[in-house]
């Protein structure tokens, strides 16, 4: 009883976070990708050995602008900065590498011998270099993030919609896929602009062969580009108000917009990632196919044209998908 009271010590603000500044953080992420990449290559060599130096084209004048670091190197700046400037976390950016990767690795295994491990290791290790830096540098976005409250989050979290579309989306590619690969005209498509060792590989190709093929591809389509468009759907309080157009009064742009990009936001995030996936697809297959020796511009671009196809359809049935109004 005798004893004077406590001293009180007033509790101070917690120190604050400190945060690595946003500009820096993207000249980390590329120093990063680049960093893993030759890591990963260097650790893959010795089990990978030589099959795809085999079949790799000795560059000359003209293709040697085509075939040096150069344009893969800005491939990749280009990848990044799209996806840093997009907020692509870690799921996205992977499932776009993937997409990306995979006609290339289509083409290896089927139409050139090349093991599946070591085809496959050209995109695992394009993935793993692309994903661990965007992990650690960019948080989780708000569609990949159960803890944020979307109005279509019972969408996302559901099931038997992400096994059905998955499902349909590697339905789409088996189609396409299959039904060109079977046809002689583009077998003689392949045959004339890419100097194939063998055609056993398209021949013996069967559907349920596809099917083991492109399951990394239907579920890399289906994350990449529906479940962006799906949690692109406004709350209702969201909502804004639509404004009348008055032609006589609009702008270029405002009669552009009402003339060429006047659907839903649901529907414009569609359209922009199956754009974006049709770009970076195209470009990287042409770039990785050139190395093949024998393989003309006109091929590469053709053979890229039928995986841009699939994901062409993929989306247009997607439409559809988490409609409210419907």
């Amino acid at each position: 009883m005798d004893r004077p009271p406590p001293a009180v010590i007033p509790s101070g603000t917690p120190p604050a976070r400190r945060r690595m500044p946003t500009w820096l953080r993207l000249p980390i992420l590329l120093c990063l990708n680049l960093f893993l990449t030759m890591t990963l290559w260097s650790y893959a060599a010795p089990f990978m050995g030589h099959e795809l130096g085999a079949i790799s084209k000795v560059p000359g004048q003209e293709e040697f602008a085509l075939l040096t670091p150069i344009p893969r190197l800005a491939y990749k700046i280009g990848v990044i900065c799209t996806g840093w400037w997009l907020s692509y976390d870690w799921i996205d950016i992977s499932a776009l590498t993937a997409i990306t990767h995979m006609p290339y690795v289509y083409l290896l295994t089927t139409y050139y011998n090349i093991s599946l491990p070591t085809a496959a290791a050209v995109a695992i290790n394009e993935i793993v270099a692309i994903a661990i830096p965007t992990y650690l540098l960019r948080s989780r976005s708000a569609v990949n993030n159960p803890n944020v409250p979307l109005r279509s989050r019972y969408l996302l979290n559901s099931s038997q919609v992400n096994i059905t579309n998955i499902l349909l989306s590697i339905g789409v590619y088996v189609v396409v896929l299959f039904s060109a690969f079977k046809t002689d005209q583009f077998r003689s498509f392949l045959v004339t602009r890419f100097e194939l060792p063998t055609l056993e590989g398209a021949y013996s190709e069967t559907i349920f062969s596809l099917i083991g093929k492109l399951l990394p591809a239907g579920v890399a389509t289906k994350f990449f580009l529906l479940n962006p468009s799906l949690g692109a759907t406004p709350t209702p309080g969201d909502a804004t108000p639509v404004e009348l157009f008055d032609p006589k009064t609009a702008t270029l742009s405002q009669t552009l917009k009402h003339n060429f990009w006047f659907f839903s936001r649901r529907t414009r995030t569609l359209i922009q990632q199956t754009a974006i996936a049709s770009i970076l697809l195209s470009a990287n297959t042409v770039q990785r196919s050139m190395s093949l020796e024998g393989t003309t511009l006109a091929g590469a671009a053709g053979y890229s044209g039928i995986w841009i196809l699939a994901n062409i359809i993929c989306a247009g049935w997607w439409t559809w998908v988490g409609d409210a109004e419907l």
